[in-house]
């Protein structure tokens, strides 16, 4: 209760936005897209980082990706309906049973990879399929996540499962990078994956104005997030990693603080955290996360951004020196085939009170 009472005492107000904001579309500016290319010329360093990182791979077409290929065909035995599922070259996903025989071209896959690969797939009718089978970093070809619990219910869904309207655009508005709410094409290739204008909204203009002599700071018609307070910041990065609630919303709160899954969710359990609420000038994500690259792997990286709010005078960890994410953000699966490193940064003691 008390993370709950610091949350409501925290101010939370979402400041300095512009009439008609939100997490999804937070940019002010009105414009065209200009795609990410566009952004290269001036931007070098930032697009070649971007260019190579998760986010960028975030959708690919399935034909470009090694993991995906160079294990097929692959084949198994599908208990939950009885179904032989192979991926071949294509790729494709076959189900046979019997005399019956369906198959699932697949055009799209979700995942950079870091944790898993799922293949997106389209009927005839148009319904997009999510498919059975997916390929995961820590044990290859396997059913996909959370499929194992839905028992097909007819040979056709042996394939996978169906999406609904809604599914879809969500999955491909967190994938990709001019998406519009209510767009039913899918996107094209140069608009697979989170580029530069997914966060920093649409850039012809901004390119325009910036090719111009002395263009002048007001002008420049871009959204810089790095600028964003830290709640609108955790808000907009919430759109796919797990949107918090109001800071006034207990019920939904003390759900996400006691459900293991939310581990899944760093923007939610992020706003948990007494770090996130007692900053004096916030926790926004992009204090510990350069959203043009991974994250690091290095302990050292991740303790220097601890070591920032928490050295001297400040109090210190009285137990180490080194390695602070370890104790304090554990990495948890609550997901077969992943680990998800835990937003709620609260002291070990605590931690294995909520177990």
């Amino acid at each position: 209760m008390r993370i709950l009472l610091a949350l409501l005492i925290a101010s939370a107000a979402l400041t300095g936005q512009q009439p008609g904001w939100t997490p999804e579309q937070p940019w002010a500016q009105k414009s065209a897209w200009a795609g990410s290319r566009a952004c290269a010329g001036c931007h070098a360093e930032l697009y070649r980082r971007q260019e190579a990182s998760n986010h960028a791979q975030s959708l690919r077409p399935p034909g470009e990706i090694k993991e995906l290929n160079q294990g097929l065909p692959y084949a198994r035995e599908d208990r939950a309906s009885g179904a032989r599922l192979t991926l071949q070259s294509g790729p494709m996903l076959v189900a046979a049973k019997d005399s019956q025989r369906q198959e699932l071209a697949l055009a799209w896959a979700f995942g950079s990879g870091k944790k898993g690969i799922t293949p997106l797939g389209r009927r005839e009718d148009g319904t997009f399929v999510e498919s059975r089978l997916s390929w995961y970093s820590n044990g290859g070809f396997g059913i996909t996540t959370g499929a194992g619990q839905r028992e097909p219910q007819s040979f056709t869904e042996s394939l996978g499962r169906a999406l609904s309207e809604r599914e879809t655009q969500e999955c491909f508005g967190c994938h990709t990078t001019a998406y519009r709410p209510g767009q039913q094409a899918p996107p094209a290739r140069h608009e697979m994956g989170i580029r530069c204008e997914r966060c920093h909204g649409p850039g012809a203009e901004h390119a325009r104005v910036m090719g111009a002599a002395n263009a002048p700071a007001p002008s420049r018609q871009i959204l810089h997030p790095g600028k964003l307070d830290a709640p609108s910041q955790v808000q907009m990065c919430g759109v796919c990693h797990g949107r918090p609630p109001a800071d006034s919303d207990v019920a939904a709160l003390r759900r996400i603080e006691q459900s293991p899954n939310t581990v899944r969710f760093p923007s939610q359990r992020l706003v948990l955290s007494r770090c996130y609420n007692e900053s004096p000038d916030g926790l926004a994500c992009s204090r510990c996360h350069d959203p043009h690259s991974n994250v690091s792997a290095s302990a050292a990286d991740h303790d220097r951004a601890c070591v920032a709010c928490h050295a001297k005078p400040r109090r210190v960890c009285p137990k180490a020196t080194a390695n602070c994410a370890s104790c304090h953000m554990p990495r948890q699966q609550v997901m077969l085939h992943s680990l998800f490193t835990d937003h709620f940064i609260r002291t070990p003691e605590r931690s294995e009170e909520k177990r």
